[in-house]
Order: structure tokens, then sequence, then C-alpha cells
């Protein structure tokens, strides 16, 4: 697990009541990967998701980032969103599946905060293991498993990015084609 903090302006110490989770790939922003991301990122995010990132901030929640990406790859999301931690991948380690679960668990008990009172937002069946970790599950998109999980244990949800938008974000990430 890599995790990256925030020094906060007034670097006075703090302890949040409760920590959102945001999964980065797909969820958080529109596309699927962040390989060959840079500049502006304003048109890759989901707006139902960063406002909720948002919103976690304003109350004081810890704001945690989970990514299958490394950190050099997240370094423009960071940059953009200043979150508390990173979740991601290292060599030999992905951040992934149980994982992810696994890294929450141990972000949680480190900050000594119930699972109860945490946030989680994922897009896909393999980060059904981030959000079991949490009291407040969050769907987004039309994951059928994660749906069928959502309508057992009354989970949130957000809508998913829209095909439209994310096959325009797809062909922002192609390499150009020689010809």
């Amino acid at each position: 697990m890599d995790t990256t903090r925030r020094t906060r302006p007034d670097d006075r110490p703090r302890r949040p009541s409760a920590v959102a989770f945001f999964d980065v790939e797909g969820t958080l922003l529109a596309a699927p990967g962040l390989a060959g991301l840079a500049g502006p990122l304003g048109r890759l995010w989901h707006p139902p998701v960063l406002a909720a990132l948002h919103a976690h901030a304003a109350l004081g929640h810890l704001v945690v980032l989970v990514a299958l990406a490394g950190a050099a790859e997240l370094g423009p999301v960071v940059r953009q969103l200043g979150p508390d931690a990173v979740l991601c991948s290292r060599p030999g380690a992905p951040m992934m599946g149980q994982g992810k679960g696994y890294a929450a668990r141990a972000l949680l008990r480190e900050h000594g905060i119930l699972a109860r009172r945490c946030h989680a937002y994922a897009d896909e069946a393999a980060d059904l293991p981030l959000l079991a970790e949490v009291g407040h599950p969050v769907v987004v998109g039309d994951d059928p498993v994660l749906l069928r999980h959502a309508r057992r244990g009354n989970w949130g949800r957000l809508p998913g990015p829209s095909a439209a938008r994310s096959d325009a974000v797809s062909a922002l990430g192609d390499p150009p084609t020689p010809g």
C-alpha cells in the first residue's frame, strides 16, 4: 500500500469522524485508466462523484483516493484534488480486489475510525471488497454484481458516466495511429 498524505495549510492536527474512499479509474474519472493523462482533467471528472468528494471534504471527512495506478500516474489527480491520502499500487503489489478492502481496513484502524461511519464509491465488481468495508457504500454505474449487492444491502447509487462521454474519454487516451 502506497500512501500519500496532504499537508493542510493550517497544519493543525485534526481527528476526522469519517473516511470517504473514492475509486479513481472509471468512478471519479470517467476514464478506465490513467496512462497518458496529463494537463487539466476538467472534462474527465465524473461530476456526481466529484461533487460527493467535495461534499465529504467540506464535512471534514478524510478523503482517500484508491487506485490501481501507481503514485506517479496519479500525480495529476492528486495535484488537482489534494486528497488526505492515496491508496495505490506499488511494484509487485497492485491495489485491486481484496487488496483495496485490506488497505481501507488498515487505514480505518490507523485512524481509529469506525467503518460504519465511512463511505466508499466504486464502479465494478472487483471493488466489492472496498465497498464491503464501509457503512455507506455507493455503487457508481450499472455493474450487475454491485447492483445486486446494492439492492440487498440498501446501498447508495450514482449514475455512471454516459456512454458517449466514456467513448470520448477513451479516445483521449488512445495514442495516435501512425499514418
